[in-house]
């Protein structure tokens, strides 16, 4: 009878049978739903979304399980810009090229108060989001991201504990579908307009001093007074100098304003242009 069999060995069942799944789905397009169904045997997810990074190249969307609707909240808005705030790039861009990690956890700590959560993230209604990074050949750095919405459950220590185990095995299946998939395909897959690069370091260039720019970025990362003092090891009070001095050169006095004109700079910019050539006009963009 199932009562009587060890859980251990019903986690090592249902896994064998989702490598199996996953390794028949290799360069299919069935290969994203294997991998979700792969995951949901041992642990809930209600979808999965993966994206490849090559430097501040605007994202691959490699593959995902979301409806056209939220697709475009989810997948192209994030794209356009957001992208290059989302703590799972920034950990890309600090040199991670392995390993299952919870949003949670490599966020900063004022995430949750940050613009880009209330004006992007919070839209997307997911409620919970574990990474698997894997390199996907050609400099692309992939993150499937398995995710729950707010109306889910949050993701105990056990699941977690799994995700984490069965990390090894994903990222080198994942590794292996998109690594032989061609650069030109890749782009051909829902990405038209790849390959526009924009860094943070531009948005106000001319304007702010490199520790200014810095600040203004880890502000809009979801970063803390207190964080930012720790990290760049200067007092809070040099951190509010700092940030007062950003506010009044870029001529905003919220957080907010800061985020509008950072999607409109890598929105609307012509290639090549500064945010500030002759003077900063407010707008606020629209994410619909």
């Amino acid at each position: 009878m199932t009562g009587s069999i060890p859980r251990r060995h019903l986690v090592l069942d249902s896994f064998a049978r989702s490598i199996a799944e996953l390794t028949e789905a290799l360069e299919t397009d069935g290969f994203v739903s294997a991998l979700l169904g792969a995951v949901q045997r041992l642990v809930h997810a209600d979808f999965v979304m993966v994206f490849g990074y090559q430097g501040s190249e605007q994202p691959l969307m490699l593959g995902d399980t979301l409806d056209r609707e939220r697709h475009g909240v989810i997948a192209e808005d994030y794209t356009n810009g957001p992208y290059l705030l989302d703590p799972f790039y920034q950990l890309v861009e600090d040199g991670r090229q392995e390993g299952c990690f919870r949003l949670h956890d490599i966020a900063p700590d004022r995430f949750r108060q940050s613009e880009y959560y209330r004006t992007h993230y919070k839209r997307t209604g997911i409620g919970e989001e574990v990474g698997f990074v894997f390199a996907a050949g050609r400099g692309i750095i992939g993150v499937a991201s398995l995710a729950r919405w707010n109306s889910s459950p949050a993701l105990s220590r056990d699941e977690l504990e799994i995700l984490q185990a069965i990390e090894p095995a994903l990222r080198s299946l994942c590794a292996r579908h998109w690594g032989r998939i061609t650069r030109a395909r890749l782009v051909s897959a829902d990405t038209a307009g790849a390959g526009a690069v924009v860094t943070l370091e531009e948005f106000g260039g001319g304007v702010l001093s490199a520790r200014e720019r810095q600040i203004m970025t880890m502000i809009l990362q979801g970063h803390s007074t207190q964080s930012l003092a720790h990290h760049l090891d200067i007092s809070p009070g040099t951190v509010k100098i700092h940030r007062k001095n950003v506010y009044r050169k870029l001529n905003i006095s919220t957080q907010a304003e800061l985020f509008a004109a950072y999607l409109a700079f890598v929105q609307a910019r012509p290639e090549g242009a500064r945010l500030f050539p002759g003077g900063y006009t407010r707008k606020r963009p629209s994410l619909g």
